[in-house]
């Protein structure tokens, strides 16, 4: 196979890898999104509790279990944005590993084309010299 062909397979593969790292980016936001909306949600509830009012007994447990499940909640997505954040990082660096690959072969493909004009080169004047009268 040659630097080109090899070139071209990377090319291909560092596409694909940067689709993978746009999309694990875009999970890792949609997820601190998430996080961010419960968290909203338990500072809205705990807003509520704090203000006395006439029913204000009335809904404590019920309070107390949305805040437990909020908390849960708020820890499994700050988990989950924890393990995005490192499929994320991974991904970037196999991007990263890609582009690097990529400018080697493309020397490489260089260095090819240079070293074959090179021997066309002198097959020219080798076969000039073998055709000249002496």
């Amino acid at each position: 196979m040659s630097a080109k062909d090899r070139l071209a397979r990377v090319e291909r593969l560092l596409a694909v890898q940067e689709q993978m790292r746009r999309a694990a980016e875009w999970e890792l936001a949609a997820t601190r999104r998430q996080a961010a909306a419960i968290r909203d949600s338990e500072a809205e509830l705990m807003a509520r509790l704090s203000q006395e009012g006439p029913l204000h007994g009335l809904f404590l447990d019920a309070a107390a279990r949305r805040l437990k499940a909020l908390a849960r909640d708020a820890a499994a997505a700050d988990a989950l944005a924890a393990r995005q954040e490192a499929a994320a990082r991974e991904h970037a660096l196999e991007q990263k590993r890609s582009e690097r690959r990529v400018v080697h072969l493309a020397a490489e493909g260089r260095r090819e084309d240079e070293r074959r004009e090179a021997l066309e080169r002198l097959d020219a004047i080798v076969a000039r010299r073998a055709r000249a009268p002496e």
